[in-house]
């Protein structure tokens, strides 16, 4: 699975998965960017809800219950950490709404909160650490 991203200007880039063009990367002017779109932390977010959150949905579908008007607040806190004060996503909060309730038993719940945890491609390797392996090319 492959992203490109194009720097455009300033801390702007367009990016691109799959067949989904100019897909807007920005910070907000207060972090010296355009405010031209989310910034990476900010979609780095909302990949984790929706991989969770479709998780769950997956999960109480096949035991058939249907779900209708979810919400999912993602919270990222960050931080300036010492010794340098670097910027940090130090801690996510996830919240499900179910507008107009959900007739769940305790049991099942039980079952789909776990499924998250073992289901949703992002979650472990989120506690775990991922590797990032680092290249750059066409220098001179």
């Amino acid at each position: 699975m492959k992203v490109t991203l194009n720097y455009s200007e300033n801390l702007h880039f367009k990016a691109s998965a799959r067949e989904f063009k100019n897909i807007e990367v920005d910070e907000p002017e207060s972090f010296h960017g355009n405010n031209l779109g989310p910034s990476p932390i900010e979609y780095f977010l909302i990949g984790i809800g929706a991989c969770i959150g479709n998780t769950l949905v997956y999960c109480l579908n096949k035991k058939e219950i249907d779900v209708k008007d979810l919400e999912i607040i993602v919270d990222g806190e960050l931080k300036h950490l010492q010794p340098h004060m670097h910027l940090r996503l130090v801690n996510i909060k996830i919240e499900f709404n179910f507008k107009k309730g959900l007739k769940i038993s305790a049991e099942n719940l039980k079952y789909c909160k776990s499924s998250l945890e073992r289901y949703c491609p992002l979650f472990e390797p989120l506690l775990d650490g991922i590797p990032i392996k680092i290249n750059f090319s066409n220098f001179k």
